[in-house]
This record gives structure tokens, sequence and C-alpha cells, in this order.
């Protein structure tokens, strides 16, 4: 029972973990940006509807899969 808790993990599924949580933090900075972005332009336009700001998340959620896609695949090769 001992010998259990001092069984560290594998250095590999650490620098995995550590890798995928970057891509998760990167795809969260890249959406909110966007949609910060977005909120700006439609504030500074007063515009009633927000539009612009729908237009950009959008945008960022598809740069974001993109990007963490790219990231799986540059991993895996």
């Amino acid at each position: 029972m001992l010998e259990q808790k001092d069984k560290k993990p594998p250095l590999k599924t650490v620098n995995n973990y550590i890798k995928y949580s970057g891509l998760a933090f990167q795809m969260f900075s890249i959406i909110g940006v966007f949609t910060f972005v977005g909120y700006k332009i439609d504030e500074s336009r007063a515009s009633k509807t927000p539009i612009i700001t729908g237009i950009l998340s959008l945008l960022g959620v598809i740069i974001a899969i993109y990007t963490v896609l790219k990231g799986i695949n540059k991993t895996s090769n």
C-alpha cells in the first residue's frame, strides 16, 4: 500500500496534461479576445443588437478550433 502512494505518473502523461491544458487556455484566450473586440465595436457604434459581437465570437470559435486541431495534429506526428 505504501508503494502505491509513492508511484509518480509517467513523465509523458504529465507532459500531455500540460500540452492540452495549454491548448485549452489558448482556445479560451482567442475566443475571449474576439468577443471583447466585437463588444467594444458594438459599444462604440451604439447599436441596439450586438451583431459584430456575434460575428466576431463565431469567428473566434472557428479560429480557436482550427488552432487546437492544428496543435493536436502537430503533437501526434
